[in-house]
């Protein structure tokens, strides 16, 4: 085995070519484009924006680059490179597509029946229980701290099977997970915005004290991985506490980023109400000026 790192034409030699995921991300794509393409054609009025658009498209670029890119090779053997690929599964894509509003989105380009599936959909039983706060919260911590911190890491290593498995319920329990924080779209439990700052507040206060703590072991976690590292890499303390570091830092960053969305958001939201409830109390001074104006007239006539 070399002990000189790979340059970066070597690095660059390792995209993966997994055929499940290209058509995956590749027919999301497209629906999501033909979709947006024809509500802004049909509904020119209030069309989607073109934010949306990017924020969608984003999000399964940096799919791409998790799974299919170099990172995905590496990270089967370097431990820091696979938690930054987790990191970009589960802090960073999902919620760019969840800011598509992929949802509201398909909500406009279908007919009533399409529509009337959609609403079965996010409305159904399995999915009020599974989209409950208490429950998307609980599913995406256990889901990520198995992937992460037990012998199921090697097994992703050594099986391109196991490995597919891995990405993919890492993806959907993160878009779970983002889905009533962001509320983009419509979601079974829509919480308020008190509510997602502290969801995402007591999420973001875990996870650090969890990194802290793996930060301060003095043993490799993945031992497999440990005994195994390249010639040319840092050593499996160095490996192990990088990944640590990754992970808590960058996702920390997301937290402090989705938090202040969300405070935007409230303020925004009650700039609207206000407004709103100043031109009620306008109309209503206006209906009484006019209701006295109208006894007074009435009174005044011989």
């Amino acid at each position: 085995m070399s002990e000189t790192a790979p340059g970066f034409a070597e690095v660059m030699a390792h995209f993966a070519f997994d055929a499940p995921w290209y058509g995956l991300l590749l027919l999301a794509a497209a629906f999501y484009a033909v979709a947006w393409v024809r509500v802004r054609s049909e509904r020119p009025r209030v069309p989607p924006g073109w934010g949306r658009l990017a924020a969608f498209m984003l999000g399964l670029a940096l799919i791409f680059v998790a799974t299919q890119s170099p990172l995905e090779h590496y990270g089967n053997q370097l431990l820091w490179v696979d938690f930054g690929g987790m990191l970009l599964l589960t802090m960073i894509a999902p919620p760019l597509l969840l800011l598509g509003s992929p949802l509201t989105l398909a909500f406009r380009a279908s007919g009533p029946r399409g529509r009337a599936r959609l609403r079965r959909f996010y409305r159904g039983r399995p999915m009020r229980i599974v989209a409950m706060p208490i429950a998307s919260w609980l599913i995406f911590a256990v889901v990520t701290y198995a992937w992460q911190f037990t012998g199921l890491t090697e097994e992703a290593a050594a099986n391109v099977f196991v490995r597919d498995v891995q990405q993919l319920s890492l993806l959907a329990v993160s878009l779970l997970f983002w889905w009533p924080a962001l509320c983009a779209d419509p979601v079974a439990w829509r919480m308020n915005h008190p509510l997602r700052v502290l969801y995402v507040a007591v999420e973001m206060t875990h996870k650090g004290l969890f990194g802290g703590m793996f930060l301060s072991l003095n043993t490799p976690v993945h031992e497999t991985l440990a005994a195994n590292l390249p010639a040319w890499a840092p050593s499996a303390m160095m490996d192990q506490r990088l990944a640590i570091l990754v992970l808590w830092v960058g996702g920390s960053l997301v937290f402090l980023v989705a938090l202040a969305a969300i405070a935007v958001s409230w303020i925004r939201y009650e700039a609207r109400q206000s407004a709103r409830v100043d031109r009620r109390l306008d109309a209503l001074r206006e209906a009484r000026r006019q209701r006295a104006r109208a006894l007074g007239g009435v009174a005044e006539r011989p």
